[in-house]
């Protein structure tokens, strides 16, 4: 892994806690982070001209992908808005950072692709499992079931669940973008081209999906009114931060000979959420939290390279 690979993904770990960290500080709420879809989308959206080529050459199977994606984004930012709003940052980031990657793997058994997951893979889930059950708890005197029957812990895992739905529709529509050639049999574009395209369009969906939400009743369209007035410059920072974090994350894997070690660096951004919450909301630091997220950074990079 490059010194240049290092230092990009880095700075998508930094942009991926500092969206979190705006989004809870500014307006935990679902018409904020709608906000924030569509200064993100209105962002990037020149990639999609750049390379409307690859957007027309789009079938059937992409564009109701795509579709598919804006739905599990719109439940995922619903149940991030939720679970900040209801607890601690320091306690949802981690939950709902780390718990698709069992999600996924889980399912990998259940589509037969059980020999893509190794042994340490499941020692790896293990630990982040062990890891997710300590972040909850005041001490860990204190493991019953009653410390996770909160809604921040709910909402943190349907925040994940979407993650887990989104990243599984992700992998196959951008497989089907890199598969569309040219009339002369050539790529329309590359992975990175693809990448950039789809994380815009992805938010683009997104929007579509969270609308009807945010603005379906009159006193909702009064309070979005409000909202734009009052909280636009931090939706287009929280909106530049989002997908921008994705793009330098896709430039990263252009210097690394194994995309594994990107993804286990990125993990990175969970004891540095948790270091956010801490210093800019004054939130507590006890011992089963401090333990209970080194497991599951530890837990995570064992997956990633596993």
């Amino acid at each position: 892994m490059t010194l240049t690979a290092i230092i990009l993904v880095l700075i998508s770990t930094f942009m991926h806690a500092g969206w979190n960290f705006f989004g809870k500080k500014t307006s935990p709420t679902l018409a904020f982070f709608f906000l924030t879809m569509v200064a993100g989308t209105v962002i990037f959206s020149p990639m999609v001209f750049i390379h409307w080529e690859l957007v027309q050459a789009f079938d059937y199977n992409i564009i109701v992908l795509l579709f598919l994606t804006g739905l599990f984004q719109s439940f995922y930012l619903w149940g991030l808005a939720e679970a900040y709003k209801a607890g601690d940052m320091s306690i949802a980031y981690p939950i709902a950072r780390s718990s698709p990657l069992i999600l996924v793997c889980i399912t990998s058994f259940f589509l037969g692709q059980q020999s893509h997951v190794s042994m340490q893979a499941v020692m790896g889930i293990i630990l982040i499992v062990l890891g997710c059950l300590f972040i909850p708890l005041p001490s860990f005197r204190e493991l019953k079931f009653s410390n996770y029957q909160n809604r921040t812990t709910a909402f943190a895992l349907v925040a994940a669940f979407a993650t887990a739905g989104y990243s599984l529709v992700d992998n196959k529509a951008t497989q089907l973008m890199r598969g569309l050639t040219n009339s002369a049999g050539e790529p329309i574009a590359s992975a990175s081209e693809v990448a950039l395209v789809y994380v815009t369009l992805q938010s683009a969906f997104a929007v579509f999906w969270m609308a009807w939400f945010v603005v379906s009743t009159p006193k909702k369209r009064i309070d979005m009114s409000v909202l734009i007035k009052a909280q636009w410059q931090a939706a287009w920072l929280t909106g530049g931060l989002m997908l921008g974090t994705y793009a330098l994350v896709i430039l990263s894997m252009a210097y690394v000979s194994n995309v594994s070690y990107v993804v286990a660096l990125r993990q990175f951004s969970i004891p540095l959420g948790v270091l956010f919450a801490v210093i800019g909301f004054g939130e507590t630091l006890k011992a089963p939290k401090m333990i209970g997220v080194l497991v599951t950074f530890i837990g995570l990079v064992a997956v990633a390279l596993g």
